[in-house]
């Protein structure tokens, strides 16, 4: 069925589809209704595995795990998984939370295309917000109580939602690894996610670790305030040898504006030696909403934001739309506030609930090296660097399939 006769359709008898939202390289989303009894009514996201890959076995397991492991993350800056369905031809459905917004990608683009800078409060919120995320998912614990780490391996601006209402959301972990699952969906030689974000670790055909999610994550903060990609090149292989090399360009002349302490929080993050990065997201948040606290502002934070996210949304469609720009789109900025949790403010860091060292020690690293290695320098690769290694691309960048990094980007 396509996405278009598919509008109005009602899916498990109680989800009605009723506008096409987003079309990925795995799945179509819309927005949909669930109905109740006595009118009862919730604006839902339905997100369907595309007919072409039904028959993919991979791509169903990896669908499933997304409903597998989003039903088991229950946090206020994750996207909730509400029930998983499907229908007599086989169609997979996931019922999701519902966010009223954009993509950190669409955010950025609001303010870049009219020449405008994003608020630096704004994007270290952000950024805040989506560690929290990644905390909760990194540190998460089976029901008997052991340590079952979430890794998102898709940190990107098109998987961090931002509402109306200021509220950040992390989503899609279709490519997260559970350290629960009992078999990997990874072919041996594949590396996933979106080519841009990964680690350098991973390209040396690392497991991914909760590190290799903070590496994505310093990623995001530094092309959301330098409105420009970190790591670019002519062909997919030039950009993943500048990730090997982690070739990372400096921020400040980009962005003088910016708080040296901010910068060196993305530096960190950025490191080629994993265990010298932040020992887990809940640190790295910490941190960004120390440099927070000093920042000259007014006015409430959440609120902010939910404002600049429609400011954006309506800017973008004005230009779509052809029509003229409206005063102030090219020097948009908004008066923003420090919105930390009581435990920040007081000054006292939050203790982590687990240990770090369980969370973030990186996976098939050399006897010796790593995070309980001899001081700098001690990260190396476990095995010889393959001439070779494949690229799987996630839903929305360049390509669903295998890509050697020998074929150029396509048109």
């Amino acid at each position: 069925m396509s996405s278009r006769t598919a509008i109005g359709q009602v899916v498990d008898g109680k989800y009605e589809l009723v506008e096409l939202a987003g079309e990925g390289g795995m799945a179509t989303v819309y927005k949909a209704l669930a109905r109740g009894a006595a009118g009862f009514s919730r604006t839902v996201a339905v997100k369907k595995l595309k007919r072409e890959l039904r028959a993919i076995r991979n791509y169903i397991d990896m669908f499933v795990e997304e409903a597998r492991v989003g039903s088991d993350l229950a946090h206020p800056n994750i996207v909730q998984v509400y029930d998983f369905c499907g229908d007599a031809e086989g169609s997979y459905y996931l019922v999701m939370e519902w966010v009223e917004g954009m993509d950190l990608g669409r955010f950025n683009k609001g303010f870049t295309e009219f020449g405008a800078r994003t608020p630096w409060p704004m994007i270290a919120s952000v950024g805040i917000g989506t560690l929290r995320g990644l905390g909760a998912a990194h540190e998460r614990l089976k029901p008997d109580g052991t340590l079952a780490p979430v890794i998102h391996r898709d940190v990107s601006p098109h998987n961090i939602l931002l509402g109306v209402n200021g509220v950040v959301k992390l989503t899609d972990f279709g490519l997260a690894r559970a350290r629960d699952r009992v078999f990997s969906l990874t072919a041996p030689g594949t590396v996933k996610g979106k080519l841009s974000y990964l680690s350098p670790e991973v390209t040396y055909g690392q497991p991914a670790t909760p590190l290799s999610d903070l590496f994505a994550m310093g990623t995001v903060l530094w092309e959301s305030l330098a409105g420009q990609r970190l790591f670019e090149g002519k062909t997919d292989l030039d950009v993943f040898k500048q990730i090997r090399n982690c070739e990372i360009k400096p921020l400040k002349p980009l962005r003088p504006d910016l708080p040296d302490d901010l910068i060196a929080i993305i530096d960190r993050s950025l490191l080629a030696d994993p265990a010298k990065r932040f020992p887990s997201a809940r640190t790295m948040a910490f941190e960004l909403a120390e440099v927070l606290k000093h920042a000259q502002s007014s006015g409430d934070a959440q609120q902010a934001l939910g404002n600049a996210v429609h400011e954006a949304r309506l800017r973008l469609a004005r230009k779509a739309a052809g029509g003229p720009p409206s005063p102030g789109d090219e020097q948009a900025t908004w008066s923003f506030a420090i919105d930390v949790d009581p435990l920040v403010i007081a000054g006292r860091k939050p203790v982590p609930d687990v240990s770090a060292a369980q969370v973030t020690r990186p996976e098939g690293l050399r006897p010796g090296a790593g995070a309980a290695g001899p001081g700098p320098g001690a990260w190396q690769p476990s095995s010889p660097s393959p001439s070779s290694v494949d690229v799987e691309f996630s839903s929305a960048d360049l390509s669903v399939e295998p890509l050697p990094l020998t074929t150029k980007k396509k048109p």
